[in-house]
């Protein structure tokens, strides 16, 4: 089971690597392809790991699907949209707030003394700080804010809408298959946004945002999240 952990992991990255370079090649397709063929295999790590902390994980899942936003979003707003609710389920669930601008103060503080590691592509063993995961969930949020901005006459597919309430990484079904967990993370939605239509929704992610990267600004103002969309 363990050997199936680390595939799964190397098999991230070797994707995703595989994905940048098709893309700086100017192959769009496959880099989408590499891409995708990353983040199931993310998922598939996060459904099978016991007895480690998930969120290095879950921290390089969400950017991974968020480079793949950015790739669909000028092709596709149905497939920007699903990845877009996939990255904010896993930033999400990275962020050790859980979106509480209150708690960031105590998060930082208590996560310097026993920091994680970085399992992204190329910042592998980096540090990983309570700042890059809570900057993560809020760049999740302006990503995701710009995809349901964009004008659509068409009602959003079933298969990209707000219907699964985003639960922590402990309870929300390890036993469930990849088909059902992959369909569950395509139509996620936090819980301070459940129940909206898409306009108010994008409106809450903006200002819960502006509020999250204000906070980290006062709290820790060394951090530099880089440019907002």
């Amino acid at each position: 089971m363990k050997r199936s952990h680390e595939d799964s992991i190397r098999k991230a990255l070797v994707h995703w690597e595989a994905g940048r370079q098709a893309e700086a090649d100017g192959k769009f397709l496959l880099a989408a392809h590499k891409y995708t063929r990353g983040l199931g295999s993310f998922l598939s790590y996060v459904k099978l790991a016991e007895g480690k902390d998930p969120a290095p994980a879950y921290f390089a899942f969400g950017c991974l699907g968020r480079e793949l936003t950015r790739l669909l979003l000028p092709a596709s707003r149905h497939s920007a949209l699903q990845n877009a609710r996939m990255a904010l389920a896993a930033s999400h669930i990275a962020d050790p707030t859980r979106g509480d601008v209150p708690g960031i103060e105590q998060a930082v503080r208590d996560g310097r003394p026993r920091p994680l590691y970085q399992l992204s592509l190329g910042g592998e063993r980096a540090p990983l700080t309570p700042e890059l995961r809570i900057a993560g969930a809020a760049d999740a949020r302006d990503l995701l804010a710009s995809v349901l901005e964009i004008p659509f006459t068409a009602t959003t597919r079933k298969s990209a809408r707000a219907l699964w309430v985003i639960e922590d990484w402990d309870s929300f079904g390890k036993w469930l298959g990849y088909h059902t967990q992959k369909k569950r993370f395509f139509q996620a939605v936090l819980p301070s946004c459940a129940g909206m239509d898409e306009e108010d929704e994008c409106h809450r992610l903006k200002t819960e945002a502006d509020a999250i990267f204000a906070e980290l600004k006062r709290v820790s103002p060394q951090f530099l999240p880089g440019k907002r969309i």
